[in-house]
Formats: C-alpha cells, sequence, structure tokens
C-alpha cells in the first residue's frame, strides 16, 4: 500500500511539473533579450521613439506618382504629398524639440509601398496611396488629401463609338449598363500599373461581366502611355490627376486624350504604420491645421491650379475639429 501512494505521487508530481513547464513557456520566450525583440516586426518602436532615438525622419516616396511624388531635376523628392509631408516632419521636429532632425528621401515601387511602411523601412509614404479596406489591413491612413479616382486615356483618332462609351455616352436605346463595358472591353487590350487600385477595378469589372480581353501590367504610367502610343493598348487606366499630368508632359500630348470620366472616387491619402496612434494623432492634426488656416490652398496650387469646389469641399470635411 505504501509503495503505490508513493508511486502514486510520484506520478501527481510529474503531472504537476508539466502543467507548470507548459504554463511558464509563453513566460520564457517573454523574457527575450531587447535585441532580439526589435527584429520582431509587431513589438518594434513606434514612429516618434524610433525616429526622437535616431534622428532621422525616413520619408518614402514614388518616382512615378507625379504630380503627388516625383524626383524633380536636382534630384530631390518632390510633389504635392511631398510638400505635405515636409510639413509634417516640421511639426514632428517641434514636437520631439529636434530642430536638427534629418529627412531621409526612400524611393519605393508601387508593389513594395506598403510592405516598406510595415518593415519600417519608411516612417510615412508620401503619394498617391488610395485608402481601402483591403489596404487597412496592412496599414493606417492619414485624412485625404485629395479627392480622385480611375479614368481611362487612349488616343485621339480611336474609334468614336469607343470614345463615347468609355465616356459614358450611351444611347437612349441602349439602357443597359453591363452590354456596355462588354462593348468597350471585348477584343480590347487595356493597361494597368500592377498593385494599383486600377488593376483590381480592372479584374473585378471581368469577374462580373465575364469579359474576355488581354491585360498588360505596367510597371509605370510611362510604359502605360507608350503602350496606348504603339497602339499595342487600346486604353490605360489609372488615377486621373496622374493620367492628366503625364499627358501634359508626354511630347506627343495632342495624339492623347483622358476621358472626361471618373469610374471610381477615391480619397488620396498619406499611409503610416497600423496601429501607431500617436504618430497618425500628429499627422492628422498637422493636415488638419493647414485645411482649417487656408495654408493648403498656397501648397495645391503649383500642382493642380486653384482649389476647385471639389477640393475645398475635401479639405473642409476631411478637417478634424479642435
Amino acid at each position: 500500500m505504501k509503495l503505490l501512494k508513493q508511486q502514486q505521487w510520484q506520478q501527481f508530481s510529474l503531472c504537476v511539473m508539466t502543467i507548470f513547464a507548459l504554463a511558464t513557456a509563453p513566460v520564457v520566450s517573454a523574457q527575450m533579450p531587447n535585441e532580439e525583440m526589435a527584429d520582431i516586426p509587431s513589438i518594434k518602436k513606434q514612429t516618434l521613439d524610433r525616429v526622437k532615438e535616431t534622428g532621422v525622419f525616413r520619408l518614402g516616396f514614388r518616382l512615378d506618382d507625379r504630380p503627388f511624388s516625383y524626383r524633380d531635376k536636382a534630384g530631390n523628392a518632390a510633389g504635392y504629398a511631398i510638400e505635405l509631408c515636409r510639413k509634417i516632419v516640421e511639426e514632428t521636429k517641434a514636437q520631439l524639440g529636434i530642430p536638427e532632425l534629418m529627412i531621409e528621401e526612400v524611393p519605393v515601387t508601387g508593389e513594395e509601398r506598403f510592405g516598406a511602411v510595415n518593415n519600417g523601412k519608411i516612417d510615412l509614404l508620401c503619394g498617391a496611396a488610395t485608402e481601402t479596406i483591403a489596404r487597412r489591413k496592412l496599414v493606417s491612413f492619414s485624412i485625404p488629401i485629395f479627392a480622385s479616382g480611375i479614368s481611362a486615356l487612349t488616343r485621339v483618332d480611336a474609334p468614336k463609338k469607343f470614345r463615347a462609351l468609355l465616356a459614358g455616352e450611351e444611347p437612349a436605346f441602349r439602357p443597359r449598363w453591363r452590354a456596355s463595358y462588354a462593348q468597350i472591353l471585348e477584343q480590347r487590350t487595356v493597361s494597368v500599373i500592377a498593385g494599383t487600385s486600377a488593376e483590381a477595378w480592372v479584374k473585378e469589372r471581368i469577374k462580373e461581366f465575364a469579359i474576355i480581353e488581354t491585360i498588360v501590367e505596367v510597371a509605370d504610367y510611362k510604359d502605360g502611355i507608350d503602350n496606348v502610343l504603339k497602339r499595342s493598348s487600346d486604353v490605360m487606366f489609372g488615377d486621373r490627376a496622374i493620367l492628366l499630368d503625364s499627358v501634359m508632359r508626354n511630347p506627343d500630348s495632342t495624339d492623347l486624350i483622358v476621358i472626361h470620366r471618373y469610374f471610381t472616387h477615391e480619397p488620396i491619402t498619406l499611409a503610416l504604420k497600423r496601429g501607431d496612434e500617436d504618430f497618425r494623432l500628429l499627422v492628422d492634426s498637422t493636415l488638419s491645421d493647414l485645411y482649417h488656416s487656408g495654408q493648403i490652398n498656397e501648397i495645391y496650387k503649383p500642382f493642380f491650379g486653384q482649389p476647385d469646389a471639389t477640393a475645398e469641399s475635401l479639405f473642409t470635411h476631411s478637417a478634424l475639429p479642435k
């Protein structure tokens, strides 16, 4: 009997030790050295802490998002979104008390831009980033900085019927929207930039209407417009503001036309690290101050001209109250 009790006690002790070991396992992993913790993206330092520690603000931008972001003749980042980001850097200097804060300009591609925000390669993405539900799972966004949307670019000598259908100028006897899209895109070749909301929109239309066509994924607006000029693509879909700016600067601009129609309405924003509420507060406060004070008009004019009713409405309704 004594031996049986001893065996039962040993089994009980072994069971308790096993449970204790399992229960403490997470504690052990949570006690990793600080240098190891710094390598785990989810627990990296927040943006303002890192900027204060390093004295460097990493401003991310795309080279082909003109007029929102591009590299100027002097080799510096430039554009409407860049100017807004520089205002945010100034506010960061003031709040952190670092007047000598340096700006590191980091170019990113369209495909890597949100990953660059997440992995800490850049602190703020300054370009034509559209806020979508899918992207909000990856990064956080500022209040809107511009009201844009998807539009279409084609050749001026494209068939009139094709251009009219792109513009939504349908005859009264042809009311079916579904049929119109089919007529527009069937047997047509479309250029879109990979990883953009325009690409997702075009592919969704194909899925919805079961239209067979050819999609050419291009790296940037220049390649897409070259395809249209060479007639290897019938149309390019992309951000309307960027299409207009690209045509204006193209030496063959008289051969091109941007259809006067928005297929979507999309808010352009700045992207930052998800879950970093202190930095987002600084970003949105800075933009709201610019909107409330009217300083935004002087930043806006060099890139888009005098703010129209749509732009004024965006600034009025997006600015957060004090």
